[in-house]
């Protein structure tokens, strides 16, 4: 990862959890989705992508999620977001339309829940 953004990775109920902190923006939104799909295995009952504690996204941070909901849709798999209503990179995701709006959660257990019910 680059020094901009850290990723963990956790499972939860079957769900892949991606945790991103620090900054998405062309530099390496890129990298970051390759990492992400990278963790998602065969088992895998879904992906939630963990933004709480994104301090900055561009642009870019909202065609990966695009790219990773996608990847999860065509093998149908729930995908959901994580991001607080007060977070400051939720305004990019506000102004990209309808879609990313339903993937957003203000919980971890309400992400993993909402990417449970779609398998």
């Amino acid at each position: 990862m680059s020094e901009l953004a850290n990723l963990f990775v956790w499972h939860r109920q079957g769900v892949l959890v991606a945790g991103v902190t620090g900054e998405i923006d062309v530099s390496n939104a890129a990298s970051l989705e390759r990492e992400i799909a990278g963790e998602l295995d065969d088992d895998a009952a879904g992906l939630v992508v963990d933004l709480a504690g994104l301090e900055f996204m561009d642009s870019s941070g909202v065609h990966l999620l695009f790219g990773l909901s996608r990847r999860l849709a065509e093998r149908g798999l729930g995908f959901a977001i994580v991001m607080p209503p007060e977070s400051v990179p939720r305004r990019v995701l506000e102004l990209s339309g309808p879609e990313p709006m339903d993937w957003l959660h203000e919980t971890e257990e309400a992400a993993v829940a909402a990417a449970l019910a779609v398998t």
